[in-house]
Formats: structure tokens, sequence, C-alpha cells
């Protein structure tokens, strides 16, 4: 009886046809498996969280060139996909349109283009187009991107941006440079336009310290995009307002008096956090003068159980500096590892603050130590620590980066606390004090004893968010932590996705071979297999048809 086999050309019909309904299927229905070990792909929870906030829809457009070559052109894709994502988990709320600039450009646009004259430097000028006008009013220019075309590098100018609509709101990416870090910053635009009142965030005056007008300018800058930013004089009135979320204390250089620690204390105790940015000294190291610092904080923070000691912490694990030397009549520039600017591996990799980091910088640092017998309730972490090949040294401090440093004269190393952070149940610093606070102020309400929940940062050194010193990789650190102060451990996830290492376990030169052989050998070897299996089958069918 003669088998009956489906027509090829209804087959080929059935193939293409199935392929198109899942085209069809696939725009309207969105999925995505995310087999990575931090849900790289998959929108966060604080993502998911903002979009579920959305009252209104919100518009984004994005502006990005097509004709760019490949690899260039793979951010279209990717930022469609991830706008994509945010559209299917908004349930609509999120609406976005991917425009090119170039194909906006009307006839009278391209005429212009033409039209090249050169200025008195002998540089290239045209008239801005139309389009270009419009998108330079929102605050979106096209930039140089780097593309190989005829296998030669160059680059080509291009838009790559992304501009947001909320109501009466507008937000402005408008350099859209990697995928990476991307969902953090869209997100954070969408908190921003979403909530009615951003959280307050103090910084400490009254005691020459740290400010946005003297070396945290760019910190300033920074927090602007999520914060509302205040200075804090508890020198005058020592209240702090109700509306202040966190409070963080940067080098002050004189003491806090008595009733500034009180209210310090206070303002946790109501739960709230401070973060300590403490040291030894503020250097300037142009004239190698250490320039010693004095906050008074000491016995407070012990009540907390966290001392800061004393003496700064010199790391073989550094950051290089530039030392210029003379050489007969030249002067050269020269780069020397500098141990007071320890730049630690020992980060906590578990601790949302610290998870992902790497080449942090932790100028002149002084040594913490996390007391015995910590208050009941009270959880301490210990975030950073130097390499084992770190020392204390002493007052006074020679700052010469071109000393020696002899491990003879040192002793021997070990590891030093730089970071630790607080929480739980707090206890007052001032307790069994409460009655001389009450008297005070008859009306004034009972003071507390012990936080519900209050985070407090202990850091042995401030100029880890000074401008001077603050890399990429301490923007993050700083975000991070008020991120942490505020509370917000979602969002902060967010940044810090992507920037964990994945390395590979150690494995035997053996291992490494076969695992090697494997790649080369082993598809071809299968197919081989397979091909065999099939042919003796076969040969097997024709020797029972012959019988």
């Amino acid at each position: 009886m003669k088998k009956k086999t489906l027509d090829p050309f209804v087959l080929g019909a059935f193939v293409v046809g199935s392929l198109v309904l899942l085209n069809v299927l696939g725009i309207s229905i969105f999925g995505r498996l995310d087999l990575t070990r931090e849900g790289r792909f998959s929108l966060s929870r604080a993502t998911l969280d903002s979009l579920a906030d959305l009252e209104d829809p919100l518009t984004i457009r994005a502006y990005f060139t097509a004709d760019l070559p490949p690899p260039a052109n793979n951010l279209n894709r990717d930022v469609k996909d991830l706008l994509d994502a945010y559209h299917a988990a908004s349930k609509g709320k999120i609406r976005y349109e991917f425009i090119d600039p170039l194909a906006q450009e009307t006839d009278e646009d391209k005429e212009k283009k033409k039209e090249v004259k050169v200025d008195i430097f002998g540089r290239a000028l045209r008239e801005a187009t139309s389009v270009e006008q419009e998108l330079m009013a929102q605050g979106i220019r096209a930039t140089e991107v780097p593309v190989i075309e005829n296998d030669e590098p160059s680059s080509r100018r291009a838009y790559r941006a992304l501009a947001l609509s909320y109501g009466e709101q507008k937000e402005v990416l408008p350099q859209v440079p990697q995928i990476e870090g991307l969902e953090y910053e869209l997100t954070t635009l969408i908190r921003k336009m979403a909530r009615k009142d951003a959280p307050k965030i103090a910084l400490l005056g009254g005691h020459q310290g740290a400010s946005p007008a003297a070396g945290l300018s760019r910190l300033a800058s920074l927090l602007d995009e999520m914060y509302e930013l205040a200075e804090l004089d508890l020198t005058t009135t020592p209240e702090i307002p109700a509306d202040i979320a966190a409070i963080i204390v940067a080098g002050p250089k004189t003491p806090l008096s008595d009733a500034e620690q009180r209210a310090l204390d206070q303002f946790i105790m109501q739960g709230k956090s401070v973060a300590f940015l403490l040291g030894e000294v503020d250097p300037e190291l142009q004239q190698l003068q250490p320039n010693p610092l004095d906050h008074g904080l000491t016995a407070m923070l012990e009540k907390y159980g966290v001392r800061v000691e004393k003496g700064l912490v010199i790391d073989a694990e550094c950051a290089p500096m530039s030392v210029a030397q003379q050489r007969g009549a030249m002067m050269i520039q020269q780069q020397v590892r500098y141990p007071f600017i320890p730049v630690p591996r020992a980060l906590d990799p578990d601790h949302p603050l610290t998870q992902g980091l790497a080449q942090v910088v932790f100028p002149f640092m002084s040594p913490l130590s996390v007391l015995p017998g910590l208050p009941e309730g009270v959880k301490a972490e210990v975030l950073v620590k130097s390499s084992e090949k770190s020392w204390v040294r002493s007052a006074p401090y020679d700052l010469n980066p071109l000393q020696r440093w002899g491990s003879a004269d040192l002793g021997e190393g070990s590891e030093q606390a730089l970071i630790v952070a607080l929480s739980g149940a707090i206890p007052s610093a001032f307790v069994g004090e409460g009655a001389e606070l009450q008297s005070q102020d008859p009306a004034a309400p009972a003071p507390l004893s012990r936080a519900a929940n209050a985070r407090v940062l202990v850091s042995g050194g401030h100029l880890i968010v000074k401008d001077d010193y603050l890399s990429r990789s301490n923007q993050v650190f700083a975000l991070n932590l008020v991120d942490w102060l505020a509370q917000d451990d979602a969002l902060l996830a967010v940044r810090s996705r992507g920037l964990s290492a994945a390395p590979l376990d150690k494995v035997s030169s053996g291992q490494r071979a076969a695992a090697k052989y494997l790649n080369i050998l082993g598809l071809p070897l299968l197919f081989v297999g397979f091909g065999v299996v099939r042919w003796r089958l076969r040969e097997a069918r024709r020797a029972r048809a012959t019988l």
C-alpha cells in the first residue's frame, strides 16, 4: 500500500503561514525569557513600581538615526526592546515612537545642508535645518558615533536621544551612548515626573566642611535629578525640619556642639538616616599640607557601636597620581602610586550600596572599628575594607608621594575597615540624659531613646564625594549612598545592575583543553554521528525491503 505524503507545496505554504502568524502574534504579545543571573534583561521591581504609579499616559519619543552600519545600529534595536518592555509592563500607559530625524527633513532642509560656508578658521559651517532647530530647542544635538565603513574606522554624526512627556512635564535624555544603565536613567526620570514631592536631602553646614560651594558642586548636580537638596545649619537653631529625609555630614572642620549632636541623634531616633563622612585630615596636595579636622563626634558614634580611629590608612592597592619632577632643564610628569588613596577590591558584594562596584577610590581614610557588644537590635556591616597589604600611619603625616614605602618600616599589614553601615534599632547616644533634654522645652515632645529602623553610615573620610575624586565609580557610590539613606533600595539595585563581574571558576589545564576541543570539534562530530545513524537506519530498511 502506497504511503500518503504531504504535497511539498502545501507543506511549504503551511510553514510560511505559521511563521507569518507567529510574527503577527509577536507584534501584539511581548514575552522574554531572561536566564541571566541578575535578570539583566528584565525590568526591575523599582521600574515596575514606578510604572504602576503612573496616573496618565507618558509619551517617549526616541530620536535615533536609522542608517548607521552595524554594529553601531545595535543600540537602536536594544532601545526598542527596552521600550517594548516598558510599554508592556505599563499596560499601555507608556507610549513610544521611534523617529529618524533625517527622515523628517524637508526638501528645503536638504538644500540648506548643501550650502556649506567656511569661517575665518577654515571650519565648515552651515545653517541648521528645521529639524535640527526643533531638536536643539529640546536640548538634543547630534553627536559623533564611531563606525566602521569600508573596513575603515570612522565616525558619523547621529542622533541618540529620548524625550519624555508627561502632562505638562518634559524631560530629555540628550545622549544614549549605550544600553547599560539606560533603565536606571529612564526609571529615574519617570519617578521624577510621576511623584508630587522629591525627598529632601540635607547637607550639614556651619563648620567649614564640604558644601556645594566648597567641593560638592558635582554631587549636588547629580542629586538634583532625584532629590531636593538643602543646606542645614544647626549652629544657630539646632532643629531639623520634619520634611528632611536624610542628612549628610561631610568633613566638618570644627566640633559639633552638644545641641547639634542631640538634634542629629533625635533625627536618627525618628527612623531617619544620617551619613557621617568624617576623617582626620583635609589635605592640600599642592602644598602637601594635611590640614587636621576635628568633628567632635567620636563619643556619639561609639554609643552607636563604631569608632573612628586615629591615623590614616595606607594601602598597596592604591590609585596613581601625577607628580612633576625636575630632570635637568626639563620638568617631567610622572605617575606614581600613592598609598594614601586606596582603591580596595574588598567591597561587600552583597550589600545594595556596594554591590557590583569596583575602582572606587577612598582617599585619606581613617580606620574604623566595630565595637564589641553592639546594642541589641543593631546590625553593623563593614562595606569596604582595605587590602591585606595596608597599614595605619599616625600623625604627623608626610604626604610626599615620592617617599619610600618600605615594608620593613611598616610592619605586618592587615585589612582595615573604611566604611561601616549600621541599621536597625539604634539606641540614642544620649540615653539617660533624656530628662535634661525634655526640661529645656516643656512643650516639646519627649525625646526618643531608640530608633525603630534607622540607618547610619560611618566613613573614615569625606573626600570620596568631593569633586576632585568624583570619578564615574565614585559617582555611582555617592548616588547609591544617598538612595540607601533615603531607603530607596529598589532604585539602588537598578543602578548597580550589570556592574558586577561574573568571573569563570578556576579549572585545571586539562579541563580547559577539553572544553576548547569540545567547542571546536563537538558540533561537527555531532553532525557526523547523526549522518552515520541515518545511513545505518536507511541501510537496515533497504535490507528488510529486499527480503
